[in-house]
C-alpha cells in the first residue's frame, strides 16, 4: 500500500494507560541514571581532590618546602585582602560607592600627571597650504 492512502496519526496515544506508565517509567529511569551520572562524576572529583592534597601534604613533609596547598591559600587571602581591604577600627564607609572604589583601587592617588585646559589654535594667516609652512 502506498504512503499516500495511509491516514495521519491521531493526536491520542493508541496504547492508552498502560503506555503512558511505560513512557513515564522512560523517563524516571533516563532521568535516574542521568542523575547517577553526576553523582560518580563529583565523587570522583572529589576523590581526586583529596587524593591530591594529601599527595602535597606528604611531598612537603618529605621536601621540607611548604604544601601547595597552603602556598595558593596564602596567595588567595593576600589577594583578598589587598582587593577588599577592612576599614580600620570601624570606620563607616562614606556615602559614596565610587569614592570607597577608587580609594581601594589607588584610582584617588595623585600620579603627577595633570589635564591639559582647551584653548583654540589660531589659523596661520598666509593661508591653508602645507608649502609655506618653515621645513624642521
Amino acid at each position: 500500500m502506498p504512503f499516500g492512502y495511509l491516514t495521519p496519526p491521531s493526536g491520542t496515544p493508541a496504547g492508552g494507560g498502560l503506555e503512558r506508565l511505560l513512557r513515564r517509567l522512560a523517563g524516571w529511569a533516563a532521568w535516574a541514571m542521568l542523575a547517577l551520572l553526576g553523582l560518580v562524576f563529583l565523587a570522583s572529583l572529589l576523590i581526586w581532590l583529596v587524593v591530591m592534597v594529601v599527595f602535597s601534604l606528604v611531598s612537603s613533609l618529605v621536601t621540607g618546602r611548604p604544601a601547595t596547598v597552603t602556598l595558593l591559600w596564602q596567595r588567595y587571602r593576600d589577594l583578598a585582602r589587598r582587593r577588599w581591604p577592612q576599614h580600620p577600627g570601624g570606620a563607616p564607609e562614606s556615602s559614596t560607592p565610587r569614592a570607597d572604589a577608587a580609594q581601594a583601587t589607588g584610582a584617588s592617588m595623585d600620579t603627577g600627571v595633570s589635564d591639559v585646559r582647551w584653548r583654540d589654535v589660531p589659523r596661520e594667516r598666509g593661508g591653508a597650504d602645507d608649502s609655506s609652512r618653515p621645513s624642521s
